[in-house]
């Protein structure tokens, strides 16, 4: 996601700082300032907020690691003011997979809760008697509460992620179960209306109770649940079509000696993007794009790409389209049992989509 900072990458996945963490920490100082805090309550709220942001990427650990186990990687891991977001390749491919994948989450906050139980139990709640409760004014020069506190609101996040508002944990289990009798796109349009309604009325209360924050989660909400519904609208219209009716089976092949002036001449009588690299054994060893060597001037083999991901040509456009992602290409090889038939351009994909939604 564009403006956010990695800060550190955890079992293969990169964990983002969104650049909005900024206007927290405006928030943050501004709250320091009016409030005239003493260092140590200044460090008691530092302390708070990395215990909470921490229990955060926890959750979406949670779904990324769950998501792994059903073969779904994740893109990467960005912490935002509001909470986390785990960007997955793809959804889970069977609605019980991704029911299990939401609730991972939940999950993971509940078992904080239970590490954390032990200690209030034993410590913490002997001493209740002794121990003066401090008031929301004092909470913040305390630590006797601290671990307490956590546990409470890992909780309340396993409670609040459960609210059936997509695209929240608890919108996409009802989404997951849905599916099974209406498919993902129906699912997810009713899912999605479920959830605007929930987020209206959550701003609606904001505005009424002068608390900022939940207009602004309402309008998070419904930006992100209108997005991942236009995301499976497209995905289903790529699933009715196939590779064999948009890739290029007339295609010209290169080899690596040849001279980029020549592969400028072809693409512009041609139009063709995407080119099979072939070496002096007529073995196919990579691909080039023709956006790689506008402004280059030399052979194939300074130029190409050593990646050569192939696609049946009965797959879908939409494991097609999986495929340039995961890989980052932009050319696919067309195949038909063993026997190259064809390229696959990934402007192919989004040209037929255009014409579909017309």
């Amino acid at each position: 996601m564009k403006g956010s900072l990695k800060i550190v990458k955890l079992f293969g996945i990169p964990v983002l700082l969104h650049w909005s963490f900024l206007i927290l920490l405006i928030v943050g100082y501004h709250f320091h300032q009016s409030l005239d805090l003493s260092k140590a309550e200044a460090w008691w709220w530092v302390n708070f907020s990395l215990a909470v942001f921490s229990c955060i990427l926890l959750h979406e650990f949670g779904h990324a690691l769950m998501a792994r186990r059903f073969g779904v990687e994740t893109k990467d891991i960005i912490l935002l003011p509001l909470g986390g977001m785990a960007r997955l390749n793809k959804l889970p491919e069977k609605p019980w997979q991704e029911f299990i994948v939401a609730l991972a989450g939940p999950l993971v906050n509940i078992l904080i809760a239970l590490v954390l139980f032990p200690f209030f139990w034993f410590i913490t709640k002997p001493d209740l008697v002794a121990h003066a409760l401090p008031g929301p004014e004092q909470l913040d020069d305390d630590y006797f509460l601290f671990l307490p506190l956590l546990l409470f609101l890992n909780l309340l996040l396993a409670a609040f992620n459960m609210i059936p508002a997509f695209p929240m944990d608890g919108g996409r289990m009802l989404r997951a179960l849905l599916s099974i009798k209406m498919g993902r796109l129906k699912a997810t349009k009713m899912a999605v209306g479920l959830g605007a309604v929930i987020a209206i009325g959550l701003g609606i209360y904001g505005v009424f109770a002068e608390r900022l924050s939940y207009p602004i989660l309402g309008l998070f909400i419904i930006y992100t649940a209108l997005r991942e519904y236009r995301w499976v609208k497209t995905e289903s219209l790529l699933s009715a079509c196939l590779v064999s009716d948009v890739f290029l089976k007339d295609h010209h092949r290169l080899s690596l000696n040849d001279d980029l002036a020549e592969v400028k001449k072809i693409h512009g009588a041609t139009g063709q993007k995407g080119f099979i690299v072939f070496d002096e054994m007529d073995l196919p060893v990579g691909v080039l794009d023709v956006d790689v060597i506008k402004d280059q001037a030399g052979s194939v083999q300074d130029f190409y790409q050593k990646v050569l991901q192939e696609i049946e040509l009965n797959a879908s456009l939409k494991k097609a389209n999986e495929v340039i992602h995961q890989n980052e290409v932009e050319v696919l090889a067309v195949t038909s049992g063993n026997q190259l038939v064809g390229v696959l351009q990934s402007d192919m994909i989004w040209d037929n989509l255009k014409q579909k939604k017309k």
